[in-house]
């Protein structure tokens, strides 16, 4: 399996974070690691700082999220290595976009691929993650609905 025809797949950027589209997206990557014959899965989380809470955001709310961050990536891990691809995991915190973009470019993968809410009736086709991405023009992106 090659990405854009050009070379072997052999890295995968997932943008996720336990979410039902970012869930897809993994599968997606699984089932495409599959055909690509093992290749390395980088599962990145952002965390974004929580929109209701004031300046500075106290530890123990970032913690908690980082906890959170941890135990997604974990289960999202065993997914992976279960289909014999290695697994790496990434925790980034900020703008969930500008952060998966920095990762992309420090890891440089092969192919992104992210997940979508699916939005009925809606003119929007992608969310503002995957439109960041789009705008870049840089890697190779799968968006899974």
């Amino acid at each position: 399996m090659t990405a854009g025809g050009e070379k072997p797949v052999r890295k995968i950027l997932v943008g996720y974070d336990g979410s039902d589209p970012a869930k897809r997206a993994l599968e997606f990557a699984v089932s495409l690691g599959a055909f690509a014959g093992g290749p390395e899965i980088h599962l990145a989380y952002v965390i974004q700082r929580p929109a209701w809470v004031l300046d500075p955001v106290p530890d123990g709310v970032m913690d908690s999220l980082g906890a959170a961050a941890k135990e997604e990536l974990l289960d999202a891990s065993r997914t992976v290595t279960k289909s014999l691809a290695t697994a790496v995991s990434h925790i980034e915190t900020g703008n969930p976009g500008e952060r998966l973009l920095e990762l992309a470019d420090r890891i440089k993968p092969d192919i992104v691929i992210l997940g979508t809410l699916r939005h009925p009736g809606s003119e929007r086709l992608v969310g503002s993650v995957p439109s960041f991405f789009l705008r870049s023009r840089r890697y190779p992106l799968l968006i899974v609905p």
